[in-house]
């Protein structure tokens, strides 16, 4: 069914998003803010190059950015027939058949909403760090966490037009540093950028697994995008062009950030290794000096904050889709009269964050090293499996005869390529995955049972209930 040309102007309806309160740019940032490339460089990053494959890790992240443009053109192709909060939710279920897509809608929402709570962690903890370092002030992690998740909730029930201004000032901030820093490398250390970060023998040789799944955490809220549609200025040809923007940005900033680290240190992996949370931090002091320390570990914290923000959108966005189609309470997909934000589904999710955040702040663990490697494992799992869910269906939906006028390269040779790789991932993440994780606790290793259980539920619910109308009503072909 064709989406109106009327509906993008209509006022702010029950089970509507607002809608033309979203760009291009402000698209981008979004995804940029999900990544957080600076919170990437003082966790993820550092941890591949720490534990990973080395300096390899540079090559390995432009072949990650080489397969998620290969995986993008198959997913635009969606993006052009169907338009959802949801996207994986809509993508899947386009070509799979609605249960698989309402299952799949299930394994993102788990997986966005501990990413968010993950992230709000992260903002307490290295805030704690920050203040600390600027002034004598000794709080708990939490204390600053409980003040992140507040002003996550805010910017979630105002919505995207107030939270991309913030997100995009992070960003431009975060992108300034980076190069600041990599100019800095460059001018005091050329030497260092070698082409041997690109060799075959760097790029897969050591922990791979590990190397890979951070790879592609780090690109992790690539599907903003789409999950934006609804609220997008001219959604199809919007959801394609920042699509590419962001991926090509991501790419460039990553390899360009690593690369200049590698080069920082005669043996980067040995100076990681001593500490991968402090190597951008001594990286920053070394060539722009001490000072930088106080601004680094703060734009850090507002990194993860951004990021915060980001994830939590997704995730309310997705169980408003959900309540929508009646597979979570309709209650979820009430929307603000003012705002036109997902607002049940925004209390949902800081409620949700609270419940997985407070066991940690009762057993007075550390959020870095007991909640991440939990966190990382279950999303980064998540995150490959619907890319391979959402690759299935465009080559199923291309034999079904449903995407006419599409070339073979994007509707069958991409998808199948994509598939098949992102499948190869998932197998070496899941045969290494006490190595991914860095824990040997049981629980640790059956939590990605979690969206498993979740996708068999969406399966079950969505069969019993006969629901899934939403993705009917937002088809655009």
């Amino acid at each position: 069914m064709a989406v109106p040309n009327d509906e993008l102007t209509s006022p702010v309806e029950t089970h509507q998003l607002k809608k033309n309160t979203i760009g291009v740019a402000g698209m981008v940032f979004m995804v940029v803010a999900a990544t957080a490339p600076l919170t990437a460089m003082a966790s993820n990053l550092s941890i591949g190059l720490a534990f990973g494959v080395g300096e390899g890790l540079v090559g390995l992240l432009v072949l990650v950015g080489i397969l998620l443009a290969i995986f993008t053109a198959g997913y635009v192709v969606l993006s052009r027939r169907v338009i959802n909060a949801g996207a994986y939710y809509a993508f899947i279920g386009y070509g799979l058949g609605k249960a698989s897509g309402a299952g799949s809608a299930f394994v993102a929402t788990v997986a966005y909403n501990l990413a968010a709570a993950g992230m709000i962690a992260a903002t307490g903890y290295f805030a704690d760090i920050a203040v600390g370092t600027m002034t004598d002030i000794d709080l708990p992690w939490y204390v600053y966490g409980a003040i992140a998740l507040v002003i996550t909730a805010v910017l979630g029930l105002v919505g995207v037009e107030i939270t991309k201004q913030v997100t995009s000032l992070v960003s431009i901030a975060q992108f300034g540093i980076i190069i600041w820093l990599g100019i800095a490398i460059l001018v005091q250390r050329p030497e260092g950028f070698s082409l041997n970060v690109f060799a075959p023998d760097r790029m897969f040789e050591g922990n791979l697994a590990l190397s890979l799944v951070f790879c592609v955490l780090s690109f992790a809220g690539f599907e903003a995008t789409a999950i934006y549609g609804e609220e997008a200025r001219a959604p199809r040809r919007s959801i394609k062009v920042a699509t590419y923007c962001a991926l090509a940005l991501l790419v460039l900033v990553f390899m360009g950030s690593t690369w200049s680290i590698v080069a920082a240190f005669p043996d980067v992996q040995t100076v990681a290794a001593e500490d991968p949370g402090s190597l951008i931090f001594a990286t920053a002091s070394e060539y722009l000096g001490g000072w930088s320390d106080e601004m680094l570990s703060l734009l850090v914290a507002f990194s993860f904050l951004a990021a915060a923000v980001a994830f939590h959108n997704m995730a309310a966005r997705y169980m408003f889709a959900l309540g929508r189609s009646r597979l979570l309470p309709e209650r979820c997909a009430d929307v603000h009269p003012r705002f036109g934000t997902p607002q049940v589904s925004c209390a949902v999710q800081i409620a949700i964050s609270l419940i997985v955040l407070v066991p940690f702040v009762i057993a007075k663990s550390d959020p870095i090293i007991n909640l991440f490697p939990a966190v990382s494992g279950i999303t980064s799992l998540s995150i490959i499996g619907l890319m391979i869910g959402c690759s299935l269906s465009v080559v199923v939906a291309s034999m079904r005869g449903r995407l006419d006028g599409e070339t073979a390269w994007s509707s069958k040779i991409a998808p199948a390529i994509s598939g098949l790789l992102l499948t190869a991932i998932g197998v070496i993440v899941v045969i290494n995955y006490q190595d991914v994780t860095g824990s040997d606790s049981w629980i640790v290793a059956a939590m990605p049972a979690i969206p498993i259980i979740g996708a068999i539920y969406g399966a079950v619910i969505y069969r019993r209930r006969g629901h899934g109308h939403d993705l009917e009503e937002h088809l655009t072909d």
